[in-house]
Order: structure tokens, then C-alpha cells, then sequence
């Protein structure tokens, strides 16, 4: 089964539609260790890194791809779509035009839009995308999510290295979705019977700009802050709802995209800081580290408020922002001292 390709900022590509027309997903994640210099005759350098990584990405490895699709998740990913399309070739490139309302309106446009999404395919590779295919991707799709919820618990009770954790998103974006269903039962055989959590480390919310590189991981467990819930789309966004059975799959597939936690482009995105405040209460977590990438303006920006939200609920707090780079020396010594002030008080402080 040839790969589909995507590139998003928040999980907002309906993978299920090109599961049903015969492809395996593939999430686009630039790569961290070439550099954006292909990208970079084309979109100036005060662009997201991560979208710069994304297309370099593309402009080197489109051949091995039967298609691509752009979903709207932020001005970067809006505007990526006219970009690809004139400069990455010799494959069909989609657009698919996520709402960031959450609306009646909005629900009502998305239908019809993911309509538009499968007549394109249908035509343009000769398929018929019908119930029956979208039930069916649906139904592996949620598999997958399920033994994902399985597995997510886990990170607060054993020893779940941060890498691990991202290896296995990673893969769950990335591999054919039949493959991977027997990975995860085998990697969940293997967490349940590590040894308990590492005394010492910090159990720690991640939220902010999607991780897309296993080193920025390393370096927080490095530092001692080992991440055992998120809000992220390589993470909990992902897989913490199921797609709705519903008699018309592509209605569940908006509700689903809906119903999923918020990321800070969504409106309103009130629910995104109601979301972190409920898991932080739920799992009795006492740290966040919150993150934006370089010049990832939405969070950046909603940082200014939420940030100040969960400080004042008492909880540990960090924010900074980063860049798209395996090696990071000056923030690890950051969140050094933020772990010390953290023991020095022993209790909840702010950053």
C-alpha cells in the first residue's frame, strides 16, 4: 500500500478518507538533522521552522508518495497549499479546508468540504470512496486509538522514557495503520512489565507547539521532567476520543474533529485551558513545561493567557520558546533550574 502524505500543525487531516481510498497515511514531518535550505528559496527565513522543515521534506521525497494533502491548521499550513503545489512536483496535491470555528456553520461547511475532499480523490485516482470504505477505516482507525489509550496511562505508573513515548506516536502517524495495530499490542505486552516510575523524575504535562523531533524529548527527560500526559497532535490529541459510530461516517469524522482537545488555533479556544486544567486535577499532576516553537505564533500568543490561568491554580509552570534544532544546551540548563527550584521549595513555584 503506497503512502499518502500530509502536512498539518494540530491533526486536523482526515486520514480515515485516504485510509478508505486504498492509501496509508503518512504524516510529513520535515527532518530536523537536514536543515531547511531547500525550503528556504521559497519562504523567508522568519517562517515556522517546522513548516520550512515540512516542505524541504516534501521537495526531497514527493516521488515516493501517491499524493499529498494540506490540511488548514494555521496560517502556515493555510497558505502552504498554493506554495506545494507550484514548487513540489509530480504528485497531486489536496486541499482540505478545516474550519476553525466550532460552530453549527462550521460543522455544517466541514461535511460538505470532506465530501469535496473524497469526490477529488475518487476522480482523481479512480476509486469509490463509500460508506462501507469510510466504516471500515473508521473502525481501524479506532483500534489504533484504543490501544493508544492503553498504553498513555502507563507513562504515570512505569518507567516510560520520553523517547519511547514519541517513538511510538511517531510511528503512529507514519506507519501502514494494519502494521501498526500488531505493534502496539506487542509494545503494550512490554510496557506493562517495566519497572515502576523512576524516583527522581518530574511527572510532567506537555503542552504547545507539536514535537516533531525525538531529541527535544530526550532533553526534557535529560532534565528530568519525564512527560506523562499532553495535549499535543503527536500525543494525546490524537488519540484521546474515538471517531462516533454514526449511520453517516462523515459526519462522525466532524464530530470526531470537533470533539477532540482544542489546539490554541481553534475558536474559542477557551476549551484548551479547561482541557489541561481537568488532566492536571485528574491525574494530580503538579508540573507543566509549555513550549512554543519559533515563530509558532498561536501559542505563543496563547501563552500570554493561559499560562497566567494555570500559575494562578498553583501549579509548577514553564514556558519558553524553541527552536527547530536536535541540540539545545541553554534551554536544558533552563529547565535544570527549574526542576531545582521546584525541589529547593518542595512544592509548586512558577517560571
Amino acid at each position: 500500500m503506497k503512502a499518502f502524505a500530509y502536512f498539518d500543525s494540530g491533526h486536523e487531516f482526515p486520514e480515515e478518507i485516504v485510509m478508505a481510498a486504498g492509501f496509508s497515511p503518512m504524516k510529513i514531518l520535515g527532518d530536523v538533522h537536514k536543515g531547511t535550505a531547500a525550503a528556504d528559496e521559497y519562504l523567508f527565513p522568519f517562517f515556522c521552522p517546522f513548516a520550512r522543515g515540512c516542505l524541504a521534506d516534501a521537495l526531497e521525497n514527493s516521488g515516493k508518495w501517491s499524493g499529498i494533502g494540506v490540511a488548514h491548521g494555521c496560517d502556515a499550513t493555510d497558505h502552504h497549499y498554493d506554495m506545494w503545489r507550484d514548487h513540489v512536483k509530480g504528485v497531486p496535491i489536496f486541499w482540505v479546508n478545516t474550519p476553525m470555528k466550532m460552530d453549527q456553520l462550521a460543522r455544517t461547511f466541514y461535511i460538505q468540504e470532506l465530501k469535496r475532499f473524497i469526490d477529488n480523490l475518487d476522480k482523481q485516482y479512480s476509486v469509490k470512496v463509500g460508506d462501507k470504505e469510510l466504516k471500515d477505516a473508521i473502525s481501524l482507525s479506532n483500534q489504533v486509538k484504543s490501544l493508544l489509550r492503553q498504553l498513555a496511562p502507563l507513562r504515570v505508573k512505569k518507567d516510560i522514557p520520553n523517547r519511547d513515548y514519541f517513538e511510538i506516536m511517531r510511528k503512529s502517524i507514519q506507519m501502514p495503520k494494519e502494521s501498526l495495530v500488531e505493534d502496539l499490542k506487542k509494545t503494550l505486552a512490554d510496557w506493562e512489565n517495566r519497572k515502576p516510575f523512576p524516583a527522581g523524575k518530574i511527572p510532567t504535562f506537555l503542552t504547545g507547539s507539536d514535537v516533531s523531533f525525538v531529541e527535544f524529548m530526550d532533553l526534557l527527560d535529560n532534565a528530568g521532567f519525564r512527560v506523562v500526559r499532553d495535549d499535543l497532535s503527536l500525543g494525546e490529541r490524537y488519540f484521546a476520543t474515538s471517531i462516533p459510530d454514526a449511520a453517516s461516517p462523515v459526519e462522525a469524522l466532524v464530530t470526531y474533529s470537533f470533539d477532540m482537545p482544542r489546539s490554541a488555533t481553534r475558536v474559542p479556544s477557551d476549551g484548551r485551558l479547561e482541557y489541561i486544567l481537568a488532566v492536571l486535577k485528574d491525574t494530580k499532576i503538579d508540573t507543566v513545561v509549555s513550549q512554543n516553537m519559533k515563530f509558532c505564533e498561536p501559542y505563543a500568543m496563547d501563552a500570554v493567557w493561559t499560562i497566567p490561568a494555570i500559575k494562578g491554580k498553583g501549579y509548577n509552570c514553564m514556558h519558553f520558546e524553541r527552536d527547530f534544532t536536535p541540540a539545545d544546551n541553554q534551554l536544558f540548563t533552563r529547565l535544570e533550574a527549574f526542576k531545582e527550584t521546584i525541589q529547593q521549595k518542595g512544592g509548586r513555584s512558577n517560571v
